[in-house]
């Protein structure tokens, strides 16, 4: 295998590492893109913890912020810090521990395409979520008022089957701990088929306004970038240092 292959494989599973570290917690705090913003941005960070059954778990932080959210995962040199930019639409994705950093844009949107904005997200129970309009999805309370450490919850299941052509059925639930002060799910449980496989939480968090250089490259960071075909197109032209 030549450098070149090896140097490009590696930044492929950097970007794959940072990019999984992001949807394993996307549908926890993720905010919808997209129309106006119907309720003011809660700003606030938080520990957040991944489990795996039978894997150690996983450390973290979230920052959120009015349109932009940060996301740091691992330790030591598989440190990574992914900041999602909903004002700008782009992703940043950053290696601590090599000083690098990678940008990658979103689609383009159309001239006459309303600019995007950072709402609430919807949550269960609210009149725009997912369980009030899908025939598909089962959504019931199963606690009105539960504590996760010294947030005041609502605790709800949210069920899902998935036919499967000549196979069985399968059955995705979901247990999810609301927020509503806070305006996102503080704990999250995941099962398929009545196995747990995985569970994400926010402790220790701390609202208020979160400093704008959280978001931004530090200075000395030198920004790479994949070739076209490997990337898929997204992000421009490699820069030099920041």
């Amino acid at each position: 295998m030549t450098h070149t292959a090896s140097s490009v494989q590696i930044k492929l599973r950097f970007l794959a590492k940072l990019m999984g570290a992001l949807s394993c917690v996307a549908l926890l705090f993720l905010a919808p893109v997209g129309g106006a913003a119907s309720e003011e941005i809660v700003q606030f960070s938080a520990d957040m913890i991944q489990q795996i059954p039978n894997q150690a778990s996983i450390p973290g932080k979230l920052y959120v912020s009015k349109g932009k959210i940060r996301m740091e995962t691992g330790a030591g040199e598989q440190r990574r810090i992914t900041i999602v930019n909903f004002t700008d639409r782009k992703n940043l994705h950053l290696n601590p521990s090599r000083k690098e950093y990678m940008e990658v844009s979103w689609p383009v949107q159309k001239a006459d395409a309303p600019r995007s904005l950072v709402s609430k997200q919807p949550l269960p129970g609210d009149s725009d979520h997912p369980c009030a309009s899908s025939q598909r999805l089962q959504c019931k309370v199963l606690h009105s008022n539960e504590k996760i450490g010294d947030r005041n919850t609502e605790k709800w299941e949210i069920v899902r089957v998935m036919p499967a052509n000549n196979q069985t059925s399968r059955t995705m639930r979901s247990v999810v701990w609301v927020d509503r002060e806070l305006g996102a799910n503080v704990r999250e449980e995941r099962f398929i088929d009545g196995e747990l496989k995985g569970a994400s939480e926010l402790r220790a968090i701390k609202e208020g306004t979160q400093p704008e250089s959280l978001f931004q490259v530090p200075a000395g960071y030198q920004r790479i970038q994949l070739p076209l075909h490997s990337s898929g197109g997204a992000g421009d032209s490699v820069g030099g240092e920041k």
